[in-house]
């Protein structure tokens, strides 16, 4: 299961598994750490140097809604953070 939200962090393709010592910068990071740090897009207290998290609007809609931690798929993936 890949939750839609996480657009740039969800996976594209598995080639192979490799285990580090520390996470290893991605593409996204390392073309722009400053808007696309480990807690992009996941932790709505984290704000990105352009818009905030806190909130988003729902699709189709002008409804706002508060982000949840995770984008309310905490039960699941939470342990993996």
């Amino acid at each position: 299961m890949v939750p839609w939200k996480y657009g740039f962090k969800s996976i594209k393709s598995i080639v192979r598994f490799e285990f580090t010592e520390k996470q290893p910068p991605n593409f996204w990071n390392a073309v722009t750490p400053n808007e696309y740090d480990f807690w992009a897009n996941v932790n709505p207290s984290v704000p990105h140097p352009r818009w905030p998290q806190a909130t988003e609007r729902v699709i189709g809609t002008w409804e706002t809604r508060k982000t949840l931690l995770y984008n309310g798929y905490g039960r699941w993936v939470a342990h993996l953070y």
